[in-house]
């Protein structure tokens, strides 16, 4: 695992602990001056590259990103990935199940 670059290390800097408050993207956007892609695409490096466990609330009001320091944070976390996952997987299925009408 490689080490953290200044960019991945300050937004671990400005991760809270536990999801009690979790920082919203907005105040990660403004605390940084970085724009909320690169913010995002900062926060998927630590996930994929360096297998930091950073989760998120996505409900109003509260949302936001954190480090999840125990098992319930983790299937909180969890629990809407594994809803887009499914969501993805039936509309792909459709999609390629789906019979295309043929133009003569």
């Amino acid at each position: 695992m490689e080490h953290l670059d200044k960019e991945e290390q300050k937004i671990m800097d400005l991760l809270p602990k536990g999801m009690d408050r979790p920082r919203p993207l907005k105040e990660l956007v403004k605390l940084t001056g970085w724009s909320s892609r690169k913010v995002r695409a900062t926060i998927y490096r630590l996930i994929t590259i360096h297998h930091k466990a950073i989760g998120a609330i996505y409900q109003r009001p509260g949302n936001g990103y954190f480090i999840i320091t125990n098992d319930t944070e983790r299937n909180i976390a969890l629990a809407p990935l594994t809803s887009q996952i499914m969501e993805m997987t039936k509309r792909a299925q459709i999609i390629s199940n789906t019979d295309l009408e043929s133009e003569d």
